[in-house]
This record gives structure tokens, C-alpha cells and sequence, in this order.
């Protein structure tokens, strides 16, 4: 499936990426995360930026691109540079808040070559990695937002439950771990979404659609993800 032009991206986003263009160094970051999932099928909002080095990056080019990126938030307010471990992100605050980041990290596994994006010489992650990056965040975090994610791309038929847990098993071998147990995986991912039951029951959900979407997801990762083959 070819990624196509997301119809909302975030005004802090499209500067960044407007600067980026011109960015000869660009050529070495691809998209990740919510936002590139986007181009594949938009259903949520998202308006921070993911991204990887590519393997080749160097260590001027990584400089090339976080300067470019902080000049083009510079304009809208207060900007902050932060790193943890490998992971550096740029923020825009204003009057005190984050609003917009813009995080890029070396990656720990690419099952598949990246691909061109909707603003070159900017690379994207396949859906393949995409969906697999989704699944370890499944596992290992569990948010509501990666619960829906999942659900919304099976539900549109960009993959499968079975084709989900494969990505993932394939991820966690690409990366030298040793955590590719799938029935532990399962249980890790049921875990969470009991942690959610507790934190917001059905019959708090005021809004009947809502609810009824809720019931839905928590059913079906009961019934049918967490025992796909």
C-alpha cells in the first residue's frame, strides 16, 4: 500500500517537515510511530513527530537535522532540546506547556527497507515495521491509544491478528531478544487492557457510542487477538 498525503497534519508538524525538505541530511531520517501510520490510514489525531536515523546517519547529519528542526519551531515559542538514552526530542512550549514534539532515535531492529514518504527526501517506515513497532508498544506499554491503533488496522484490513503477532515475534528476533513468547506476550497485553477496564469501567463511559466502541475493542482482544494462531 502506498502512503498518501495525511488531510490534517498538525501546523508544527508541516513546518517541520516543510523545513526539512529542504534539508539535504532528511534523506536520513524515516517516519515512524502515529504519525506515519497516518499516511497509511488516518482515524486519530496525532500531532507529535517520531523518527529513526537511518543506519549510515552521521553525527553531522544528526546535527544538521536537529538544527533545522529547532529553527522551524523557533518562531512559534519556547523551544527545548532533551535526550534519553538514544532518543532526542525537540519540544515546543508555550505559556508552560508542551505542545509539539519532535523525537528521533537510532533504531533497534528494520525488518524491511524504509520507503519514500509524502515529503521527500524525508523516508518512512514501511507498514510492515510500523505495525511491528506498534506491537512491542502493545506489549510492553499497553496505552489506550496502542489498543486502538491495532484494533483500527485490523478492522480496515491493513493486517490481521495472526500477521500482527508475526511482526512482532519477527521484531523481538531482529533485535537479539529473548522475549519472543508469544503466549507470555498475549498474557502481557491482557494484563493491560484489564489495567484499563479498572481505570475507566464501561459504565463510566457516559457517551453510549463510546461505550459501546469500548465493549467492542476490549471483546475483541479478548476473543479473537490475544488467541489468533
Amino acid at each position: 500500500m502506498t502512503p498518501q498525503l495525511p488531510s490534517r497534519i498538525d501546523p508544527f508538524a508541516q513546518a517541520c517537515l516543510a523545513a526539512l525538505r529542504q534539508c539535504p541530511a532528511a534523506a536520513k531520517i524515516s517516519l515512524g510511530g502515529a504519525f506515519a501510520l497516518a499516511a497509511y490510514h488516518e482515524f486519530r489525531n496525532t500531532h507529535d513527530i517520531d523518527a529513526w536515523w537511518e543506519a549510515d546517519c552521521t553525527a553531522a547529519e544528526q546535527a544538521e537535522v536537529i538544527q533545522v528542526v529547532r529553527d522551524a519551531l523557533a518562531g512559534f515559542g519556547q523551544v527545548q532540546q532533551r535526550q534519553h538514552g538514544d532518543v532526542v526530542s525537540i519540544e515546543l512550549t508555550r505559556e508552560g506547556k508542551t505542545v509539539f514534539s519532535f523525537q528521533v532515535a537510532r533504531r533497534s531492529a528494520l525488518l524491511t527497507e524504509t520507503i519514500a514518504s509524502p515529503w521527500p527526501p524525508i523516508r518512512m517506515d514501511s507498514l510492515e515495521d510500523l505495525l511491528a513497532a506498534k506491537m512491542s508498544a502493545l506489549v510492553v506499554r499497553g496505552a489506550p491509544r496502542d489498543f486502538v491503533d491495532i484494533r483500527e488496522m485490523c478492522r480496515v484490513a491493513l493486517t490481521r491478528p495472526d500477521e500482527c503477532w508475526r511482526l512482532w515475534q519477527q521484531r523481538e528476533e531482529a533485535r537479539g531478544g529473548s522475549s519472543s513468547d508469544r503466549p507470555s506476550a498475549m498474557e502481557a497485553v491482557l494484563l493491560h487492557l484489564s489495567r484499563i477496564e479498572r481505570s475507566r469501567p464501561l459504565e463510566s463511559i457516559s457517551d453510549s457510542s463510546d461505550r459501546a466502541r469500548a465493549s467492542e475493542l476490549r471483546r475483541w482482544f479478548k476473543d479473537e487477538f490475544c488467541k489468533a494462531k
